[in-house]
C-alpha cells in the first residue's frame, strides 16, 4: 500500500478567504487553465490543462463541504482510473490560517510523488493568487 500524502501549510490570510478561493471557479493556479467547481456535497470539482502541446483533467466529487472548515472530495486524474480522496481542513491561526491536507488511495508510489510535490506548488501558487487580490 502506498503511503497518503499528509501536508501542513501556514496561510497567511484569514480563513473565509482560503476556503473561498479554495473552491471557487475564479480562482485558477497555473498549470490549470481553468477550474469549475460546485463545494456541496455531490458537486463536482474539475482542474482542467489545456495548452496546445498538453490537455488534461483532473475531476472529483465532494462527499463532505463544511464552510470554512472541511473539503473532502475525490480526484481522478486524466480518468487514468486511480480515484483517490483529498481531505483538506481549514483552522484559524494567529497569523492566518493553518490548511492541513491529507491525499489518500494511490495506487502507484509514482502517481503519490507527483501529486506530493504538485499540492506544494499549488499551495505557492494560492499563495501568489490571493496576495494579488
Amino acid at each position: 500500500m502506498v503511503k497518503p500524502i499528509a501536508k501542513s501549510y501556514l496561510l497567511p490570510f484569514p480563513v473565509d478567504r482560503v476556503y473561498r478561493a479554495w473552491t471557487a471557479s475564479e480562482t485558477v493556479i497555473p498549470p490549470a487553465t481553468a477550474m469549475d467547481i460546485d463545494p456541496r456535497v455531490g458537486g463536482h470539482y474539475r482542474l482542467i490543462m489545456e495548452r496546445p502541446d498538453f490537455a488534461a483533467r483532473s475531476e472529483g466529487t465532494f462527499s463532505q463541504v463544511v464552510p470554512n472548515e472541511r473539503l473532502t472530495y475525490s480526484w481522478e486524474w486524466n480518468s487514468d482510473g486511480e480515484v483517490t480522496e483529498i481531505d483538506v481542513r481549514f483552522a484559524g491561526h494567529p497569523d492566518g490560517t493553518a490548511l492541513q491536507l491529507s491525499h489518500s488511495g494511490f495506487a502507484r508510489q509514482e502517481s503519490r510523488d507527483m501529486h506530493d510535490a504538485g499540492w506544494d506548488s499549488y499551495v505557492d501558487g494560492l499563495i501568489t493568487f490571493l496576495s494579488a487580490r
